[in-house]
């Protein structure tokens, strides 16, 4: 009798593991979305990463306002977007919402393409912490 107990028990015991480790797997995407904005994103501070220069006047979850995407020669504004951490890529997809986008001819300051957008989506890859 007591080893059925402790078969029933280890059984029931994997099952609720493997539960746990599915739960992990499905909500990792959400999880990780909110922790990278909250160590990552915040009002009113610039991040920098992959070359780009990123501000935020107002974060609400992963929804953005007020957003300003800037590199050496190019710039992006956009009212409204919001983000998704890419944690297989280490990387931070955005998808910017009424905005304009401007690149800059580095040999000719005066000279430059804008363009206004509806909608616009890219990926900054993170840092590695090894560098």
């Amino acid at each position: 009798m007591k080893k059925k107990k402790i078969v029933v028990l280890t059984v029931s015991a994997l099952i609720i593991i493997a539960i746990a480790w599915a739960a992990i797997f499905i909500l990792r995407g959400t999880a990780a979305t909110g922790l990278a904005g909250k160590i990552l994103l915040q009002a009113g501070r610039p991040l920098r990463f992959a070359g780009y220069t990123v501000l935020v006047d107002r974060v609400e979850g992963n929804k953005l306002y007020g957003i300003k995407v800037s590199s050496q020669n190019k710039t992006l504004e956009a009212k409204s977007g919001d983000y998704t951490y890419i944690p297989e890529r280490n990387a931070i997809r955005f998808t910017l919402v009424d905005g304009v986008a401007e690149d800059h001819d580095p040999d000719i300051h005066q000279k430059f393409n804008k363009l206004t957008f509806q909608q616009t989506i890219f990926t900054l890859k993170l840092e590695s912490k090894d560098k």
